[in-house]
């Protein structure tokens, strides 16, 4: 039961724990009735198996809530939405539109627009002696998404709030409350990309948001506002937790010295922090044909939990998994996934990644967690990362 705690000091100590259950009991069923998945060979494998694994249907989760909560229509409408989240798509309908939303989402110039974000977050944070780890990430996700859409920067604070809760759905742990806060917020997002889609169209912008509405048509306005519900929360929540773990990763372990200049030792790097960190540490699947697996017998519709920050850390694959080893290779992390359902975003996350840690170390090569003030950690359990991190820049 600890690893679904939410407490700091197991989110302190949350690689022990879950390498202790790894160890003991790797597959088995949890207080809830999911079968947990915990070691490298069969994460992979639940990952490679489409045909007997598919993409958790949240749907069905929200029309018993809401009938719960006196049918209400807007949880309703918010479990419908997430069918067109490419997460939550399978077989040809999630193949189809991936193909899609690769091509388009990476035609536009990422180089330039990691370079001008990395500028604007030096700029800001440059002539500062603390800050807030946590906001330095957050303000940098943002700028790389809202660049990418042409957001305007006066929706930092609304973007920032609806990525943080609608990641709360995958909790198992939820009040309807908050599911009807992710619910209303999910129908804010889609106001308000009704509203930029409308200004950009007033104003005469080539953006990949007016571009992708274009192609898609008027019929298909449902899948774009569920493609940019995914994409805006995946791009501001996952790259927050993954840079702002990183940067303590590297402050704890400032005697591994490592060459960033070298286009090849940064990327090594990089992927070590991605293993290390492993920034979603479980994703669900559901059980599409009965079957025995390790023993067990699983229905159809069985939810299944898949460690990924457990796997990363096995030890039968991994030497020393526990210590961060920058020129660890070959490192087949799964930190973004496996098989056809691999993140979208990877490829944009790891040039991220090895455009700002550089310059961000460089720049603020004393950088210390504050001696006075606490970090606090959030309460989430599948994102597990800090809500405030303060630090000395100098």
């Amino acid at each position: 039961m600890t690893i679904w705690s939410s407490q700091n000091e197991v989110s302190q100590n949350y690689s022990e724990l879950i390498g202790d259950v790894r160890q003991s009991n790797p597959v088995h069923f949890n207080m809830f009735g999911d079968l947990v998945v915990m070691d490298y060979k069969n994460v992979k494998q639940i990952f490679s198996d489409a045909e007997n694994f598919r993409n958790f249907d949240f749907t069905e989760r929200f029309r018993i809530v809401s009938a719960i909560a006196d049918h209400d229509p807007g949880l309703l409408e918010f479990g419908e939405s997430l069918r067109y989240w490419l997460l939550f798509m399978n077989g040809e309908q999630h193949a189809e539109h991936r193909r899609f939303v690769n091509k388009k989402f990476y035609q536009a110039d990422y180089e330039k627009i990691t370079l001008e974000a990395i500028g604007e977050i030096m700029e800001n944070y440059g002539d500062k002696e603390e800050a807030d780890l946590v906001d330095i990430a957050r303000k940098f996700s943002f700028l790389i998404i809202s660049k990418i859409i042409d957001m305007e920067s006066s929706d930092y604070d609304f973007i920032q709030k609806f990525s943080y809760v609608i990641t709360m759905i995958f909790e198992k742990t939820l009040a309807i409350n908050d599911l009807l806060e992710c619910a209303n917020m999910s129908r804010q997002f889609s106001s308000y990309l009704s509203q930029t889609l409308s200004r950009q169209e007033k104003e005469l912008t080539s953006s990949l948001l007016v571009e992708m509405k274009e192609v898609m048509g008027s019929a298909r306005i449902h899948h774009l506002v569920g493609t940019w519900e995914f994409l805006v929360n995946a791009a501001t929540e996952t790259t927050t937790l993954l840079l702002t773990r990183s940067i303590v990763t590297l402050m704890e372990n400032r005697d591994k010295i490592i060459n960033w200049n070298a286009h090849n030792e940064c990327a090594i790097a990089v992927e070590e922090l991605i293993r290390y960190v492993s920034p979603v540490n479980w994703i669900p699947r559901q059980v599409n044909k009965a079957i025995v697996f390790e023993g067990l017998q699983l229905k159809v519709g069985k939810t299944v939990l898949v460690g990924i920050a457990s796997a990363n850390r096995d030890p039968k694959i991994f030497k020393d998994p526990d210590t961060f080893i920058p020129t660890r290779k070959p490192n087949p992390h799964i930190g973004f996934g496996f098989g056809i359902h691999h993140c979208v975003g990877a490829r944009l996350s790891r040039f991220e990644m090895q455009k700002f840690l550089p310059r961000f170390m460089t720049a603020f090569p004393n950088i210390r967690l504050h001696p006075q003030k606490a970090c606090e950690w959030d309460s989430k359990v599948f994102f597990r990362g800090y809500k405030s991190l303060p630090v000395l820049l100098r």
